[in-house]
């Protein structure tokens, strides 16, 4: 008897960015010939009582790894939308996302960014979907059996997703 060898083809890999000072999470997805694979998720926290260069550095280190790692062919963040009563959280979301533009630019990875009511539409169908129909979604697509361990973990993963569900090729 011969064996019989399966050839799964990877044809794109994106990690997903929820920045945030306190916390940024982030998720690796690969699109396969059958779906989407999740390969890491988690999320960075960061002391707020910690200096900024030094919070700012570990977002860095942390994600710079997990590039290296995985090697993805696109880094997906979701579009600012800024609210005008939290001007400060606006200004250190900018800083976060500045670091992963440099940390992008520096790895040769290009950043695609997508809107809130594109990835509910592309998880779920519909752009009004809210946060337990997107986690379900996640789940189920990725077959991903425990619950997530993060909410900044899930909407990465999310991201992820998003912006392969561009890739025509890929449909889960």
């Amino acid at each position: 008897m011969g064996w019989l060898f399966l050839h799964l083809r990877v044809a794109m890999k994106a990690i997903g960015i929820d920045p945030g000072l306190a916390m940024t999470g982030f998720g690796v997805v690969e699109a396969l010939d059958y779906g989407g694979r999740a390969c890491e998720w988690g999320a960075i926290r960061t002391r707020s009582n910690s200096p900024l260069s030094f919070r700012l550095k570990t977002i860095y280190d942390s994600l710079k790894e997990v590039l290296e790692k995985w090697k993805p062919d696109f880094l997906v963040l979701e579009e600012v939308f800024v609210l005008k009563q939290y001007p400060k959280a606006a200004i250190q979301l900018g800083e976060v996302r500045g670091v992963i533009y440099l940390m992008a630019q520096e790895e040769g990875i290009p950043v695609v960014e997508v809107r809130p009511t594109e990835v509910k539409y592309a998880l779920t169908g519909s752009g009004r979907a809210d946060k337990e129909q997107i986690k379900r979604a996640i789940r189920q697509i990725l077959r991903i059996e425990k619950p997530l361990s993060s909410s900044h973990a899930g909407d990465a993963l999310a991201l992820a997703l998003t912006g392969l569900s561009r890739n025509r090729n890929f449909r889960w």
